[in-house]
């Protein structure tokens, strides 16, 4: 003899037609009831949902989920809850990647090629980012992401593969990184003191798609012997959403700039030697300033010269490039009214150490 359940009170309309169709069918039928049970919970969850009781408005993305952005793919960090339990937006559009280069100036024994003094500030950047990936870009990864990514552009390829120095092989390669990941590009002698998350303002987070500094500004005193512009542009650290325009132009003047280096010396692109000032204006800081400039002058015509962002007082939004002021990655330099009292300034986002021997870090007068 079968057990008969009570009715359940207050029951449901599908819980009172699973309760009667479990009273009346044996065991055996059992798929016939699910089968009703669920096309009742059907209908009156689609009633529910038209009326708007239902909705999908509390979806968040989870950090392995990808959202399209006009500057390609962003993204989404981790979201945490609040205390009232609500969900904190995603801090930023630049995604939760470090990216570090260690290219080879000569072949070591055993074949390292990485001194680990030289990652010495590298932990402030893990500690201060916890949840970013972090990647350090040696020789081979750097041959094979250039080949994988680059295949549409052979020109960028043998560029990359004939460049005369480690030094503009690795300002080229952050270019291309940023271009197709987008993330945080760093020096190994740069020191993080904010965390990545809290770069961006926040009336700024969802505009900003680049971020980058000033290393120079002459405000306070004369040109500098090697130094075109009023005021230039770091590329130790630069921030960026994959695919910005800035680094298909900047890649675009590099090209250009190892022809007329070619043609200048009149040999091929890998026999070059040239000087500091000519890896300055062809790779470095200074074709970087030229390329950011240009992307400013776009967003904002009136922007005649670069002496137009001298003096800065805070980060400025041009378009969808944030400008920081002189501290912002560039303190404690002896020039530009860096802060360089032994204090760190509340503007102040990262530490560069000049550690780098490669080309030459300090300049003349």
């Amino acid at each position: 003899m079968l057990h008969q359940q009570p009715k359940p009170a207050n029951a449901s309309l599908p819980a009172q037609v699973l309760h009667h169709v479990t009273r009346r069918w044996p065991r055996q039928k059992s798929h016939l009831m699910i089968g009703v049970a669920l096309f009742f919970l059907v209908i009156i969850w689609t009633a529910k949902f038209l009326h708007g009781d239902l909705t999908f408005d509390d979806y968040v993305p989870t950090s392995h989920d990808r959202q399209p952005s006009q500057s390609g793919w962003r993204t989404p960090i981790p979201a945490s809850a609040s205390e009232n339990g609500t969900v904190s937006p995603m801090p930023h559009n630049i995604p939760p990647k470090i990216w570090q280069i260690s290219l080879p100036k000569e072949e070591w024994k055993d074949g390292v090629y990485v001194d680990p003094k030289g990652l010495q500030d590298t932990p402030s950047w893990l500690a201060m980012n916890t949840d970013y990936s972090y990647t350090l870009v040696g020789e081979r990864g750097a041959e094979e992401f250039v080949r994988n990514n680059f295949a549409h552009r052979p020109e960028v390829i043998d560029a990359f593969e004939r460049m005369p120095n480690v030094g503009m092989k690795s300002d080229l390669l952050r270019y291309l990184i940023l271009e197709v990941e987008g993330g945080v590009y760093t020096d190994t002698d740069t020191i993080a003191l904010k965390p990545i998350d809290k770069w961006v303002p926040a009336e700024f987070r969802d505009r900003a798609n680049l971020v980058v500094g000033i290393e120079f500004d002459r405000l306070d005193g004369g040109a500098w012997a090697d130094i075109n512009h009023w005021v230039q542009f770091c590329q130790w650290t630069i921030a960026a959403a994959p695919g910005h325009p800035v680094f298909r132009r900047m890649v675009n003047r590099i090209l250009k700039s190892l022809d007329d280096l070619s043609h200048i010396h009149n040999v091929t692109i890998d026999r070059v030697k040239p000087s500091s000032f000519e890896v300055m204006n062809s790779t470095g800081p200074a074709a970087w300033t030229d390329m950011v400039f240009e992307q400013l002058q776009e967003y904002e015509p009136r922007l005649n010269d670069t002496e137009d962002l001298s003096g800065m007082k805070g980060p400025v939004l041009y378009g969808d490039v944030l400008v920081l002021t002189i501290d912002g990655f560039g303190m404690g330099q002896g020039h530009s009214k860096s802060t360089n009292d032994g204090s760190i300034p509340d503007d102040a986002l990262v530490k560069h150490n000049f550690r780098g021997s490669w080309r030459g870090e300090k300049r003349k007068k």
